[in-house]
């Protein structure tokens, strides 16, 4: 499995324009509404929401990664979003976020979705490739960036 299979250009947002954790999601989730990813932007906005009450899926390091399994989808779908300007996304160590890792998962996908999580914390572990994502200037550049570090792991 790899991350570069969930991901497409026409779900990266390089010039996020939320400032805050609810306007992020509801900014990502009118792009899945757009691109006719997800029928209802509101109902997902909400999922996520619920998530997040649980607990701040902004980690640190400048990431967040908000996820949700529900009934919207029928695959797995990652959208990815950079901020120049920083978020605050409530996240554990009280910083910015400035990339947004978005997963929402079909309810009956546990297992692959815990595989897409625990790849995104892995890869986004490494201070190199947070700069190369927070630096890419076209979504091909991000793809490119997530295969390569994909390739160079599997060597």
């Amino acid at each position: 499995m790899r991350l570069s299979d969930f991901i497409n250009k026409r779900l990266i947002v390089l010039s996020l324009q939320a400032k805050g954790k609810k306007e992020t999601l509801e900014e990502l989730a009118d792009l899945l509404t757009r691109q006719r990813i997800i029928p209802n932007k509101e109902r997902l906005v909400k999922v996520l929401l619920e998530r997040e009450s649980l607990g701040s899926t902004g980690v640190g390091n400048g990431i967040a990664i908000p996820h949700a399994k529900t009934d919207l989808v029928k695959k797995i779908i990652i959208a990815f979003a950079k901020s120049d300007k920083g978020i605050d996304f409530d996240s554990l160590d009280k910083k910015p976020v400035y990339l947004v890792f978005l997963i929402i998962a079909p309810e009956e996908a546990h297992e692959t979705y815990l595989r897409v999580l625990a790849r995104i914390s892995r890869l986004l572990h490494e201070e190199r490739i947070r700069n190369g994502l927070r630096a890419a200037q076209s979504p091909r550049q991000v793809i490119n960036l997530i295969r390569k570090e994909e390739k160079e792991a599997e060597e």
